[in-house]
């Protein structure tokens, strides 16, 4: 699967694509298996495993309704000594109580015991519906079967179990080209609704197979979230479950110090894998046509570009009119205006690709080009461009358009 397929992300030059997933680099095994938790009978139990014992990263939503997996990893694990993760699909095991809780912890042993790891560093995911029990019968003999399955090339049927309402696979590999050699990045993750920054109701797992120190793995991996998972929205709406895992086996021998050429290009292509994938969770956004990229540029300070970004990239107006083709830029407008409520008049410019259609808070100079702006408003990915002129800031965000298929799909959801 391609990592780089949108006009958003670009491939960095010594970064080389790769057929492969999260066991590509050296050090990690995967297995992906059907448990019963889902009625299709579709996978839903996976386990992911470095080989060895490996440093790690973590990020995790800041929703207040936290799933108990969440809280078990947040409150109990160690999160720079993780080794794997066991993810369910079908179930969210969230607003679940104490017994959700039980649950949570009895998969973090389940899974240890079955691979030989200490159960502080076995992370724990869920993913499905809010509000029902896990059936730890089916878990239990999942969790086996997965641990049974193990293999170098198990990364597909671990990216497969994790998936809910995904149309899109979402994995990748890639390798990254070093002064002292090359290593490998390996990627995959589930998202399609529940997308909000801070982060999306996502599960996303990244393995590389460089030596890097736990803290530094932290940094790279917050520095590359803010530019892609916590800079997406499908729907506006954050999830219990996000959670974004990363781990670095050292299988390589290579190692990345920080202020180094070497980091700068592994950092550069961590954040252009997460970016690859954070947009493809976009793109498949539940009943999604159009994804759009949304440049705020010329804000006061990076608070406030953040706050006009997310308000524009939420406006369920601004979404329907580029579902429904239509250039109306005055809902943008109005919701930039909205997020500076109580500021000085707006007086922005905005752009779709090279069209201005607004021109200092009013309607840019002559008409716009009807056959131009026809072919834009065609195009599956879009680029706006909001020049507020009130200072230096900016920030990027890329949502979905709202379709009639959104509303139908998540009518039905549960029933």
């Amino acid at each position: 699967m391609h990592l780089f397929t949108s006009k958003f992300v670009e491939r960095p030059e010594y970064v080389r694509e790769l057929s492969g997933s999260v066991t590509t680099p050296a050090g990690f095994k995967a297995a992906g298996v059907a448990a019963g938790i889902k009625r299709s009978g579709s996978p839903d139990m996976g386990l992911l495993l470095s080989t060895a014992p490996c440093t790690s990263a973590a990020m995790y939503t800041t929703n207040a309704a936290v799933a108990a997996p969440v809280k078990v990893c947040t409150e109990e694990l160690s999160r720079g000594a993780l080794r794997g993760v066991v993810v369910n699909s079908g179930s969210a095991n969230a607003c679940t109580g104490g017994q959700g809780l039980a649950d949570a912890r009895a998969m973090v042993k389940l899974a240890a015991s079955a691979v030989g790891a200490d159960p502080a560093g076995m992370a724990v995911a869920s993913t499905g519906v809010i509000g029902t029990p896990l059936p730890m019968d089916r878990i239990e003999a999942g969790i086996d079967a997965a641990a049974a399955a193990l293999s170098e090339n198990g990364g597909g049927d671990f990216a497969a179990a994790i998936r809910t309402t995904d149309s899109l696979d979402k994995v990748g590999a890639v390798e990254v080209e070093l002064s002292t050699g090359t290593v490998s990045i390996g990627a995959c993750a589930k998202g399609a609704g529940m997308i909000a920054p801070s982060m999306a109701t996502m599960l996303a797992f990244i393995t590389t197979d460089v030596l890097i120190r736990a803290d530094l793995l932290q940094e790279t991996l917050l520095l590359a979230a803010g530019q892609s998972f916590n800079a997406v929205s499908v729907d506006g709406d954050m999830s219990t479950n996000d959670s974004l895992f990363m781990l670095a086996s050292g299988g390589s021998g290579l190692a990345v110090e920080p202020g180094s050429g070497d980091y700068d290009r592994f950092a550069a292509a961590v954040n252009a894998v997460c970016k690859g994938l954070a947009l493809k969770m976009v793109a498949d956004g539940e009943g999604a046509t159009k994804t759009v990229g949304l440049d705020v540029t010329g804000a006061a300070d990076s608070g406030e570009a953040v706050r006009v970004a997310r308000a524009v990239a939420s406006s369920v107006l601004v979404r329907t009119a580029f579902y429904g083709r239509d250039a109306n830029w005055g809902r943008i407008m109005a919701s930039a205006g909205a997020a500076l409520s109580g500021e000085a008049e707006l007086d922005a410019d905005i752009f779709f690709e090279d069209i201005c259609l607004a021109k200092a808070g009013a309607a840019g100079p002559g008409q716009p080009p009807a056959d131009r702006l026809r072919e834009v408003m065609e195009q599956q990915e879009i680029a706006v461009t909001l020049a507020l002129h009130r200072g230096h800031a900016g920030h990027a965000m890329y949502f979905s358009d709202l379709t009639h298929d959104y509303v139908t799909l998540n009518a039905d959801y549960t029933t």
